[in-house]
């Protein structure tokens, strides 16, 4: 009888130990309340990204001096610091509330090296967060664009199916069956540049 009792007894015993690791260990991976805030850090800095790139610069609403295309692209490429720090201001800044700081970094090498074209820490001129007090979280967008004489032709020089020809037996090119050689308009080839864009939000 004495046997079955401490049988029993360390079976009891053996079970709660088992309750009380599972608990820590249950316990110890439920998110904190941080969690919450990561999550919506991220599809927010991703929402900004893509709006910008997907929205055109329009000069009667965003002053985006010289450049063209999206809101994005007169972000990254504007020469003009100050209409560089205002189109920021008035496109990112009226998206991100103001209880978030957000800074935007541009990098031409893949990630090795990046610029801040724009920050809200220490920045007494802008409402939002300046500083970082819980957490950071970044999201990254490729920005891809070109400059050159030939972009809104009507007809293309290289014979794109795009151009306007007469000819109808040929399914890629259009136009003339002889291609114009490309040597002929080296000037106007469009010169391609990529660069990663980095939006870190904070608070």
């Amino acid at each position: 009888m004495r046997g079955f009792v401490f049988s029993l007894d360390a079976f009891v015993a053996f079970t709660l130990a088992l309750v009380a690791v599972y608990s820590l260990i249950f316990f110890s991976s439920v998110p904190s309340s941080y969690y919450y805030l990561l999550t919506q850090g991220h599809y927010l800095a991703r929402d900004v990204l893509l709006s910008t790139s997907t929205t055109e610069c329009d000069i009667g609403h965003y002053s985006c001096g010289s450049v063209s295309g999206s809101i994005l692209d007169a972000m990254v490429y504007s020469d003009n610091r100050e209409l560089q720090k205002a189109l920021i201001k008035e496109s990112v800044g009226e998206i991100v509330p103001s209880q978030f700081g957000y800074y935007i970094q541009v990098s031409s090498d893949q990630g090795k090296n990046w610029e801040t074209i724009y920050s809200t820490e220490n920045n007494a001129e802008d409402d939002h967060a300046d500083s970082v007090k819980k957490l950071t979280v970044s999201s990254q967008i490729v920005n891809f664009g070109y400059t050159g004489l030939y972009q809104k032709a009507e007809k293309s020089p290289f014979k794109y199916i795009t151009c306007q020809g007469d000819s109808e037996d040929i399914v890629i090119t259009c136009g003339d069956h002889a291609l114009l050689d490309p040597d002929a308009y080296g000037e106007m080839v469009p010169m391609p540049e990529t660069k990663l864009v980095k939006l870190t939000i904070f608070i």
